[in-house]
């Protein structure tokens, strides 16, 4: 039968039609979102006639609201098909961006950012569990790593283009773009097959699927690891949205995404040891720092190579960050090691936005480099004295 030739398929191969659905939707997902990143602070500051401080500590409620529907995640995606699950989810997120339009006041903006939140949290959860779904055992650790690097680069795509678009069509555009990238990624998981998993009664409010006990150590870690480029994200007086580029501006992110690209192809020249995870993250945080520091210089001519610098350590380190979440995990705790990956990244990226819109307002674009810088070198030695023994002590694959 069809589905019968379907599992075949799956069992033989990463790169089944389903996995790239999966991987598409979830890049489309990301794109969505980080598309209003840079420039939501800053456009509704200006509406609402409000410090942008304010409106940038929306990213933590968003951050907080990705918290509320995780402990009943396990619960729902057991109970009702997941696929369906994830798309509902993505519906709301977009009818919640699409509302940004009509936000009147500061009540209206926080319940949209409330509603924003839980779905994406919501979506991008329900989206883990479909990828391992689809996944034949045999590929699930090469899978997980795919699936989140279409999430980091969809960030960054997301990222640039939002600033672009507000730079040349305005913010009304910039929300129709992110809309249409939601409602796509919602047709590509339509179209994934997942197969049937009988229900196993969970528990209505259960940490399963969610908190990876074990991963707490590395999720501080990250947490200071994604709050350096959430500095760098919102589009803010001084701030190193654009670069000039042979008489063009070029969004910051768009040549990050350079070097994020270039990461692959290092990777696979350079890091081939047995210990490839140490290495590489070491390397990846020492590139980020280079960056920070070249940041901090006065001279701006230094923001392209800072730039490709900074995609660069964040294609070295990401990856095998989740790699050691998975290690930690046991055999049923995939899902849970990939979520918590997830929200760890989401909580420094939205501190650090949050961070640059209190910093900005307050002192200037110097500062903001500094503790960039101080953060990077901090997460650095967090992970060579505390993080990394306790990876190699407690690892269970």
């Amino acid at each position: 039968t069809r589905k019968n030739n379907i599992n075949c398929r799956m069992a033989t191969k990463l790169w089944t039609l389903h996995f790239m659905r999966i991987c598409l939707a979830n890049l489309l997902l990301f794109i969505s979102l980080y598309l209003l990143y840079p420039v939501l602070p800053v456009v509704m500051a200006s509406r609402l006639g409000v410090p942008v401080s304010q409106t940038g500590g929306i990213y933590i409620l968003f951050t907080l609201a990705m918290f509320f529907i995780g402990p009943f995640h396990a619960y729902l995606v057991d109970v009702y098909k997941r696929k369906y699950i994830c798309m509902l989810s993505f519906g709301i997120m977009v009818a919640a961006t699409a509302g940004y339009t009509l936000v009147q006041s500061a009540t209206h903006l926080l319940l949209l950012c409330l509603v924003q939140g839980i779905s994406f949290g919501m979506a991008a959860t329900a989206g883990i569990t479909l990828a391992i779904d689809v996944t034949n055992s045999t590929f699930r650790s090469a899978g997980n790593v795919v699936f989140s690097w279409a999430a980091r680069l969809g960030m960054i795509i997301g990222t640039a283009l939002g600033v672009f678009l507000f730079r040349t069509h305005g913010f009304e555009t910039l929300l129709y773009v992110s809309v249409a990238s939601g409602a796509l990624g919602m047709l590509f998981v339509s179209r994934v097959y997942v197969p049937f998993r009988a229900p196993i009664g969970m528990k209505v409010c259960s940490m399963d699927r969610f908190l990876l006990p074990r991963g707490f150590i590395p999720a501080f870690n990250l947490m200071l690891i994604a709050f350096v480029p959430g500095l760098l994200l919102p589009v803010l007086a001084g701030a190193p949205s654009d670069v000039p580029v042979g008489g063009e501006l070029i969004p910051f992110f768009a040549l990050a995404g350079v070097g994020f690209l270039l990461s692959v192809m290092v990777v696979r020249l350079f890091f081939r040891y047995d210990n490839k995870i140490w290495l590489q993250i070491v390397t990846g945080l020492i590139t980020m720092i280079g960056a920070m520091a070249l940041l901090f210089s006065p001279e701006t001519g230094w923001n392209v190579p800072a730039a490709i610098l900074m995609g660069l350590g964040l294609g070295l380190v990401t990856p095998e960050f989740l790699m050691m979440f998975v290690k930690l995990s046991q055999h049923c705790q995939r899902g849970t090691a990939n979520t918590t990956h997830l929200l760890a990244w989401e909580l420094g990226v939205g501190l650090g936005i949050a961070s640059a819109c209190h910093l900005h307002l307050t002192a200037n674009e110097h500062v903001v480099c500094r503790v960039g810088l101080l953060a990077a070198i901090v997460a650095l030695a967090f992970f060579v004295l505390i993080t990394y023994p306790y990876f190699k002590r407690k690892k269970v694959r």
